[in-house]
């Protein structure tokens, strides 16, 4: 790899690792009603205040999505797929890339049953990660800010490092 691609996806990674807390999503119900996610699945969602952790360790990512009522894990490398069990419990495969002329974070999803595809990229844009999603002509948009590295917590510090090397998602539910 050329040194300005390396220099690049080291400014991506940079930008994206760390704690970011949801401030705002646009058509995000729209988006997960393309997706096939129930009524009440998408009502829950909305209600939730999400919490988005990205940390990255010897080319391996792992991005850990905290709400109010669970938590998920995935892990992956760049340029492989995965099989992966989504928080509503789809199967799906996904693969990520790096955008070659934008700093952009990009994943395509197939659903093998359905044959519903989703696509998102996650950059970094004025302080604040925008995480837009596609999926049968919807598009959605969810802005995050980035917590200060001081305050870099808690539960989620535990999940960020698979627990096995087979470990490519996990999924935890609770009530509080």
């Amino acid at each position: 790899m050329c040194s300005r691609k390396l220099k690049r996806a080291a400014a991506l990674q940079n930008e994206l690792t760390g704690e970011w807390n949801l401030l705002r999503s646009k058509n995000f119900d729209k988006f997960l009603s393309k997706l096939g996610f129930g009524s009440m699945h998408r009502y829950i969602t909305a209600l939730e205040s999400t919490t988005l952790t990205i940390s990255i360790r010897e080319n391996i990512w792992t991005m850990f999505t905290e709400g109010s009522f669970a938590i998920h894990r995935t892990t992956f490398e760049i340029g492989k797929t995965i099989e992966e069990r989504t928080i509503d419990g789809r199967t799906v495969k996904c693969t990520w890339s790096m955008g070659r002329i934008r700093r952009r974070l990009r994943c395509v999803e197939r659903n093998e049953e359905t044959g519903v595809k989703m696509t998102s990229e996650m950059y970094v844009k004025g302080g604040l990660l925008i995480h837009k999603m596609k999926c049968g002509g919807v598009t959605a948009t969810r802005r995050y800010e980035k917590l200060s590295d001081s305050s870099f917590r808690r539960l989620s510090s535990s999940f960020l490092i698979p627990s096995s090397s087979n470990a490519q998602n996990e999924i935890c539910y609770w009530i509080r």
